[in-house]
Formats: C-alpha cells, sequence, structure tokens
C-alpha cells in the first residue's frame, strides 16, 4: 500500500529514448519461462525451448543496443515470488558484459522476504552484486495534507472542497500514512460530505467515515494496538536496485482517489499537534481482535536527529525499574537497539561486536538484520501476540512506542517466570520486571528474534531448497521422535504432516512448509545445547 508498483509503472513511464525497458509483473515463473518472458518484453525471438538458445538472442540484442549507446533495463515486480532457480539465472544474467560495460541493468521490486533471499548463504554472490537497496515509507503528517490537497486540486473541476485540520489530524492517525489507506478514507469523507451538501470536510466527517470502515458503529476510544501493522507497512516495499546508472525524473501521478500510492522519507507529526489534543477514532483495520481501547493522546514527536550518535557499549550494571512507561521515556532508539541486539547475541554467548559502519543506518530492521548476520546469527522479524513470541522461547528483541511516539526503541525479552517478564536494554543493562499485560500497552506487536540455523537448512523447503537440505530435514525430523520419516530426496505426505504437526504446536501458520519460523521450531524441538530459552521449560 506504499506505493512500489505505482512507482515502477512511473518511472518506466518517464524513460528517455535512449533506454530500453521490459517489466515482468508476474514471476511466478521457471528459469526458461522467465527467459522467454524476457525475450518477449523486449519484442525478440523467444522460440527457443533451451536456456542456451534464449540467452544468446538476449545477448546479441544487448550488444546491439550498447553499440546504439543505449541502456537495456529489467524490472521485475513481486521479486518475492522467484525461486532460488530463477535468482540464480538473473545472476547469470547480469554475467552478459563487454570489456567495459554491463549490458543489462536489472532492478528488483518486492516485499522484505526478497531481502531474506538474498541474504541468504545459498544466494550470496548474487546478494553481493546488488549495489544499491531503497525502501518505501509511509508519509509524514506534513506529506499526508500535502497529498490530500494535490489529490483533490487535481480531481476539482473547481475550488471550494477544503479538509480542515482535525480532519488531516484524524486520517494521519487511522492510516499512519499508507496512501491506500488514506486514498480509501478521502473517497468516503467526500461521498459523506456531498450528501451533506458540504465543501468542508471537518474532522466528524472523516471520524465518520472511517467508523464506517473499520465496521464498527459506537467508537469513542482509539486502539493504540492496531498500530502493530501499519507501522511496518514500510518494511513491505524494500525496492531492491542493482547496477542502476539511470538519473531519475521527478515522477508525477495525478490520479483521482481510487488506486494511488505515494512515497516518503519522514514518519513525524507536525509541532502545532499539542499534548491536550485527543482524537476519539476506531482502530485501523486488520487490529488485533482482542486488543483493548485506549485513549491516543496526540503528543509532539522525538525528531530523530540527523547526525546519528554512535552507539556505545551498555555498562552492565543492572538496575531493577518498575514504571515500563517511565523507562521508555529515558530510550534512544539508537542506543536502545545497540543495546538491545547486544544483549540478546550476549544471551546467545557469541563475542559480539557491532560494526560503527552500521550505527547510521535508519532501518531498524536491516541494523539488526547485518549486525546479527556480522556476529553469526540470524533475524526472524514477526508480528502477533506475545504468547507467539513466548512460544519460540527464544531471547526477542521487542519494538516499543513510548509516549505514543513514532520512533521506537527496543529492550531485549531475556526471561518469563510465571507472570513476570524481564526486558534488558538501555545505555546502561537496566532491567524491569512487570506483568505481560502491562507489557500490552507499549509493545507495538513486533518483535525480532535472533537465532542460529544450526544445520544449515537453506531456503524455504520444500519450495526452493536443495536435496541436502531436505534430507537433513528428514534426519531432524527423526531425531526428535518421527521415526516413520523415509530419508529420500523427495518431500512426501509424511514429512509434510510432521511439519504441520510441529506448527500447530508452535501456534505458526499451518502450511506444511519450512520457512525460518518452522526451522526455529525444530531446532527447539531438538533442544540443542547453547540455545537460550526465556523460559525455565525448554517449550
Amino acid at each position: 500500500g506504499t506505493g512500489k508498483t505505482t512507482l515502477c509503472r512511473a518511472f518506466l513511464e518517464n524513460l528517455d529514448n535512449n533506454t530500453k525497458a521490459a517489466y515482468i509483473f508476474n514471476p511466478n515463473l521457471n528459469s526458461i519461462q522467465l527467459l522467454k518472458a524476457i525475450n518477449d518484453e523486449f519484442g525478440i525471438s523467444s522460440d527457443a525451448d533451451n536456456t542456451k538458445d534464449l540467452i544468446d538472442t538476449l545477448n546479441s540484442f544487448l550488444i546491439a543496443k550498447k553499440a546504439q549507446g543505449k541502456n537495456v533495463i529489467l524490472v521485475i515486480d513481486e521479486a518475492q515470488n522467484l525461486t532460488t532457480e530463477v535468482l540464480e539465472q538473473l545472476r547469470l544474467l547480469s554475467n552478459l558484459e563487454t570489456v567495459r560495460d554491463k549490458l543489462l541493468q536489472i532492478i528488483l521490486v518486492g516485499q522484505p522476504e526478497l531481502g531474506e533471499k538474498l541474504g541468504s548463504h545459498e544466494l550470496r554472490q548474487l546478494g553481493q552484486r546488488i549495489t544499491l537497496r531503497c525502501q518505501l515509507v509511509p508519509l509524514s503528517y506534513k506529506e499526508v495534507r500535502g497529498y490530500i490537497q494535490h489529490r483533490i486540486n487535481v480531481a476539482s473541476r473547481k475550488p471550494g472542497i477544503q479538509f480542515n485540520r482535525t480532519a488531516y489530524r484524524a486520517i494521519c492517525q487511522y492510516s499512519r500514512g499508507i496512501p491506500r489507506l488514506i486514498n480509501i478514507i478521502c473517497d468516503r469523507a467526500l461521498l459523506t460530505a456531498f450528501v451533506l451538501d458540504q465543501q468542508i470536510i471537518t474532522g466528524k466527517i472523516a471520524i465518520s467515515s472511517i467508523r464506517e470502515l473499520s465496521g464498527k458503529g459506537d467508537i469513542k476510544r482509539y486502539s493504540w494496538k492496531g498500530k502493530k501493522i501499519i507501522l511496518f507497512f514500510s518494511l513491505l516495499c524494500t525496492v531492491i536496485l542493482m547496477v542502476i546508472v539511470l538519473r531519475p525524473k521527478f515522477l508525477d501521478v495525478n490520479a483521482i482517489f481510487s488506486s494511488s500510492e505515494n512515497k516518503s522519507v519522514d514518519t513525524s507529526l507536525p509541532k502545532h499537534l499539542s499534548q491536550s489534543e485527543h482524537l476519539e477514532i476506531p482502530p485501523p483495520p486488520n487490529s488485533a481482535p482482542d486488543s483493548k481501547p485506549v485513549k491516543l493522546p496526540v503528543k509532539p514527536p522525538t525528531k530523530t536527529p540527523v547526525n546519528v550518535p554512535t552507539a556505545k557499549e551498555p555498562e552492565t550494571v543492572m538496575e531493577p525499574i518498575r514504571d515500563l512507561g517511565d523507562l521508555l521515556k529515558k530510550l534512544n532508539k539508537f542506543y536502545s537497539r545497540h543495546a538491545a541486539l547486544k544483549v540478546a547475541m550476549d544471551l546467545w554467548g557469541t563475542e559480539s561486536e557491532i560494526s560503527r559502519d552500521l550505527e547510521g543506518i535508519s532501518d531498524d530492521q536491516a541494523f539488526f538484520q547485518l549486525a546479527s548476520e556480522q556476529n553469526g546469527l540470524l533475524i526472524r522479524r514477526i508480528e502477533g501476540s506475545f504468547n507467539a513470541v513466548k512460544k519460540l522461547n527464544l531471547p526477542a528483541i521487542l519494538a516499543f512506542y513510548p509516549h505514543r511516539d513514532l520512533t521506537p526503541v527496543y529492550l531485549t525479552l531475556s526471561g518469563i517466570d510465571y507472570r513476570q517478564i524481564t526486558l534488558r536494554g538501555g545505555k546502561q543493562d537496566i532491567s524491569i520486571e512487570l506483568d505481560p499485560n502491562d507489557l500490552e500497552s507499549y509493545w507495538s506487536g513486533v518483535a525480532y528474534i535472533p537465532w542460529k540455523n544450526f544445520l544449515s537448512l537453506t531456503g524455504t523447503i520444500p519450495l526452493d531448497s536443495l536435496n541436502d537440505s531436505l534430507i537433513t530435514l528428514k534426519m531432524l525430523l527423526r531425531d526428535i521422535g518421527f521415526n516413520k520419516i523415509e530419508i529420500s530426496p523427495f518431500y512426501d505426505e509424511r514429512t509434510r504432516q510432521a511439519i504441520k504437526e510441529i506448527q500447530r504446536k508452535y501456534g505458526i501458520y499451518v502450511d506444511g512448509v519450512v520457512g525460518s519460523t518452522t526451522k526455529i521450531a525444530l531446532y527447539n524441538e531438538k533442544n540443542l545445547e547453547g540455545v537460550p530459552h526465556i523460559t525455565k521449560s525448554s517449550n
């Protein structure tokens, strides 16, 4: 909902005559089918049924375009759906070059799963060739206001239609800066204003529209927990660009409130929102069904510093604290994420060292992933209930939003003892014990879990994994009690049912496919030495 596909199409429409582009929007293809689709997009022969002939035809086309002084670009949307085999084929296509220049520039556009694939050991050669990575993030309050005004100006035949400040605030609070949600709310608000014969869309109209969209008739308070889905839509649109040398033009999308999407880089709220102001609006879609509504005070944001300070190593002083809200107020994003990851890695017993080069990375997931990989760990990001984190039973870095701020801070969940949980982190190594119900008031529902892939199970089994990983998986299943599993390079029904049983036990989506979360559960079942657990019992 942040606009990656819209941006792709606008980018392609604004290329000059010196650029030839192919756009693949349905990447659920095998290697041969992908090569045929690429050749079709470039308008060259795709009759051959083997890789060599298709690549030879493509190579001749690329050489001819290079001789004409033209750039050739391949854009693949929804690239997270590409299999390992197809991604490896793309790596081979990136080898098409002359003595001086690359012949083909490749842009992969996708969701965070794409980053996980490219970060795997199996695709390390492809990952190393990526020269630029970009992300789309939600709009700030100022950008939401400008975006709405722009769309109104484009759609209106005469001046007069306006949104007042209260309406802007309600829309920004509900949508969390996601253009798709902004479009839906504004469309409903404009319809309501038309029925009421009003030219001004007030806060009352906006909130009424939000109530209708949320499917609730009498909502008095706003459930802040609903943000745990919306705030991280920015991570849905990871755009990975390879070997790009073009100069991008200013792209302007002039469409009406139907499906247009946009981008931004700042998520802060405006200064004029006072501490005393409140918005009584319903939670966004996909809020947790059991979330308890609370009144949301709109407060000035904590600005992210331009010059990011280098995080210092946390001291080892343990300082018991009882008030989580008071603790969160004192934390800084960059210090807290460094300290939280350091605590988690120490619990794993690694000789942890976080490179200073990583401190300036603004994207927290990228920071956790890169810093963990430097220390022999992987990171699994999950969203859900606290019970889901508890079942995985590993130290987890939890994202908190103090005082409804849009800038997260982090603490590491290091222990659970009956109704008490222990959090650690901060500029000093501090701890707090509290009831899980108190945690829910501040926790965003997002957790980053460091883990080790002890048996090097690569890819997603059986979708894009090697036979070695499948055989290793079957041996692991037999070792943890599934004695009837047959050791063979085939993902049979008995294996699938065993995986489903594990997934049901850990509250993981039951599909019989082995991804990162299921691997964590499998290693938990193995009861390996050196694995830190947050509860006294292993499960």
